[in-house]
């Protein structure tokens, strides 16, 4: 069998359409032996991973019926709009367990990306030597710039890994996969836009960081080009590319059926693709 993987783009929110994507792909026992996610949509690939169907949905939207864990509140009590303690301690130890040790003993890889905020590079990680260090990397790799405080691993300040690269469809090419499910969370006709008043918040802020600045500056073309890239790869028929069709949330959605429908999203967009996904994924 050829080398196979899944490409999850974030988008905070909106990943739950890839959770529920992944979900079915578990349902069916659909094997793919690796997975790389970006920003949120680790939320996503963790629970393939590990096994866990409908743990996202445990985990993201379940706690948004008794609380939210984001908003502006949580960001003057904490310094975040999301509560990274609660997502990241509190939900995968309490609320929603999270079976490292099925991850960890899996056979599939699983690729995290963070933003080198010195260096303006990503960083990608493949290797966990304990669970407090894998939730370390899934919070910065969840940290957006203005609403996340900058942390650290190995003393290096670190982001979000989709400032760096939104889309690792090139980091998926140079690992040698040969057949790339590609899960985006946003419609075909998305393109990302130069945001002005967005950079010069970016500049005032992160002046200390002009690697990361001048990353940001170029965020743009780079996604829109691997955006090129993914279609390039869907006519040789070396990708296969599931999205949205008919549904839009925002990336800080917190309305728990607007978020359900968007999970009931991505499980249809599989289900109905079944046979193609069979076929793509296994010959």
């Amino acid at each position: 069998m050829r080398e196979t993987g899944i490409m999850i783009e974030g988008g905070a929110m909106r990943s739950i359409f890839a959770a529920g994507i992944l979900d079915f792909l578990l349902e069916k026992k659909i094997e793919v032996p690796n997975v790389i996610a970006v920003s949120a949509g680790a939320y996503a690939g963790m629970n393939y991973v590990s096994g866990q169907k409908g743990r996202a949905v445990e985990a993201v939207i379940k706690p948004l019926e008794q609380e939210k864990y984001m908003g502006f509140k949580t960001f003057l009590k904490k310094g975040t709009f999301f509560d990274m303690d609660y997502l990241f301690d509190v939900v995968p130890r309490q609320q929603a367990p999270f079976d490292f040790e099925h991850f960890q003993n899996s056979s599939k890889r699983f690729i995290l990306n963070t933003t080198d905020c010195n260096t303006g590079e990503c960083v990608y990680y493949d290797r966990f030597d304990s669970e407090e260090v894998f939730w370390k990397i899934c919070r910065i790799a969840n940290s957006l710039p203005f609403i996340s405080r900058i942390d650290t691993v190995d003393g290096v300040p670190m982001l979000d890994g989709g400032m760096a690269d939104s889309l690792p469809i090139e980091k998926a090419i140079a690992e040698g996969w040969e057949k790339i499910l590609v899960i985006l969370t946003r419609k075909e006709d998305y393109r990302k836009k130069y945001r002005h008043l967005y950079m010069r918040g970016i500049k005032l802020v992160y002046r200390k960081y002009p690697n990361f600045i001048r990353t940001m500056e170029h965020r743009h073309q780079k996604y829109n080009a691997c955006l090129e890239k993914i279609d390039q790869l869907e006519k040789e028929g070396r990708a296969m590319v599931i999205r949205p069709t008919e549904l839009a949330i925002s990336n800080n959605e917190s309305d728990v059926k607007k978020l359900m429908d968007y999970y009931n999203h991505g499980y249809e967009q599989a289900k109905g693709r079944e046979q193609e996904l069979v076929s793509f994924l296994t010959t």
